[in-house]
């Protein structure tokens, strides 16, 4: 069918383009058959020729196209085949069977009452018990101070007011008491052993050099004493109430040692004796004590 469409329209095309070669040779002819410019002649004015008439240009020619179409048939070609196309059918699905639930049914239980008998009781009195109550004590706060003492035992209650000073000292023992010079401090100290006040006195050593070590001299009694030299000897020379409560020195020459001295806050002098010992000297001339050490005195 396609065919037969694409014959005529080539045949319709081809009248047409006839058509059109005719006309454009006719026109040509005329032309071509027309006068030609031989010689450039001058003529004698005359009586103007006709003037041509065009003939009209002629309609064109519609050709009818038939159109025809040649239906061919279709032919139904069946062909036997050796296997038979099954389609696959799916089961049907099973419907879910919903279990009713079974709701618990509760059922109360009954309490039995019990009949509530009267007694009669006698009232109770209360009885009031006293809890013995613990007494508080109270604990002592190590204090801290910013020095620390020379020594560890007696332990002083007070803090030091400065570090201890270490210096050269000298000793010497007499029948009721001793003295002690500090050199760090230049201050004679003068303990008594006969009970009455003060039991202590301090004194700045008066001895200069090169004063004679002893300016007065005096007669000892009978046995083992003698008078003291130096700074202790001008102190038991210029004080007549010191020589009398301490007596003469027991001991010839003094004993020469490093000590140590500290001052607590409360003012309590803390000396070093020359046999490990401490002299504490409580202020206001109190009961001095002597603790530590290893000594043997009168």
């Amino acid at each position: 069918m396609t065919e037969n469409l694409n014959l005529v329209r080539l045949r319709y095309y081809a009248i047409i383009v006839m058509v059109l070669m005719a006309a454009c040779g006719t026109n040509t002819a005329r032309v071509t058959q027309g006068p030609r410019l031989i010689q450039d002649v001058t003529l004698a004015p005359t009586t103007p020729a006709p003037t041509r008439q065009l003939s009209p240009t002629p309609t064109p020619v519609n050709i009818p196209i038939a159109t025809s179409e040649n239906e061919v048939p279709l032919q139904i070609v069946t062909i036997e085949a050796d296997f038979v196309l099954v389609t696959p059918t799916l089961p049907p699905s099973k419907t879910p069977t919903i279990t009713p639930s079974v709701t618990p049914t509760f059922t109360p239980t009954i309490t039995p009452t019990f009949p509530v008998t009267s007694t009669q009781r006698s009232p109770q009195q209360p009885t009031a018990i006293l809890a013995p109550v613990t007494a508080i004590v109270a604990n002592a706060i190590p204090r801290v101070c910013d020095s620390t003492w020379f020594f560890i035992q007696p332990r002083p209650d007070s803090c030091p007011q400065s570090q201890a000073l270490t210096s050269q000292a000298t000793f010497q023992i007499f029948e009721n008491g001793f003295m002690l010079w500090v050199r760090s401090q230049d201050i004679i100290y003068v303990m008594y052993n006969d009970g009455a006040l003060p039991t202590w006195q301090a004194f700045n050593d008066p001895f200069v050099d090169p004063t004679p070590e002893r300016t007065i001299l005096m007669t000892p009694p009978p046995g083992e004493y003698w008078q003291p030299r130096r700074g202790f000897g001008e102190i038991w020379l210029m004080n007549p109430e010191v020589r009398q409560r301490i007596g003469w020195a027991v001991q010839q020459w003094e004993d020469i040692f490093s000590s140590r001295v500290q001052i607590s806050t409360d003012g309590t002098v803390f000396v070093e004796g020359p046999r490990n010992d401490i002299f504490m000297l409580p202020p206001g001339g109190r009961q001095w004590t002597r603790s530590g050490g290893n000594f043997n005195v009168p």
